[in-house]
């Protein structure tokens, strides 16, 4: 059996996870969830662990709602949820003007208005933007949605054993580091630091 180490898992809108899981998003943008008191990537590899709590649909572009609308966006958090992917960390960004994130704004299923408000969260801290290869796991596997998940947290430990033998990259190397260089090109006209992995 291949586990992740530390059972690390990453929280994110269920639709978000969607769209890394088709493809259509190499990236993910993030500051720290409300109980976090900032952000950091905790793990260069990671299971997506899908949450619902605040996402709704005025927040996804409208060419991207069938993200949204293939997954449960119930008002409350499931007592269990299906890990079905999981991430290994390629790039990492940091960004402190809004300007320069909103060139993302065609890498994302977030409307501007979404980007804003992450943004402008936690005002003197910046945003990471992490470029990412999606995994697809051979089966979903459920797990528990206990009080040790709950709340707006970014980074938990799951339990359940997961096996990501068999995993399927989403994208081809070369599909995936063209976009992933495309992120590149539009960050590296503002100023943004790199993070080393």
């Amino acid at each position: 059996m291949q586990k992740l180490p530390n059972h690390a898992a990453l929280k994110e809108w269920a639709a978000v996870i969607s769209a890394l899981r088709s493809g259509d998003q190499v990236i993910l943008v993030r500051k720290g969830g409300i109980a976090d008191p900032a952000f950091g990537v905790e793990a260069e590899r990671f299971y997506l662990f899908p949450t619902y709590l605040h996402q709704r649909e005025k927040q996804f572009r409208p060419d991207s709602l069938h993200h949204f609308r293939e997954t449960d966006h119930s008002a409350s958090e499931p007592e269990a949820v299906e890990i079905d992917s999981w991430c290994q960390v390629m790039r990492v960004w940091r960004v402190s003007d809004l300007e320069v994130l909103r060139r993302l704004s065609d890498s994302v299923i977030f409307t501007p208005g979404t980007f804003e408000e992450r943004f402008r969260f936690r005002p003197d801290q910046a945003v990471h933007v992490i470029g990412v290869r999606t995994f697809r796991l051979p089966s979903a596997v459920t797990v528990k949605s206990g009080a040790l998940h709950a709340g707006c947290r970014s980074w938990i430990s799951i339990d359940e054993e997961i096996d990501v033998s068999g995993s399927s990259p989403v994208l081809e190397d070369h599909v995936l580091e063209a976009k992933l260089e495309a992120i590149e090109q539009l960050l590296a006209l503002g100023v943004v630091a790199q993070l080393e992995l």
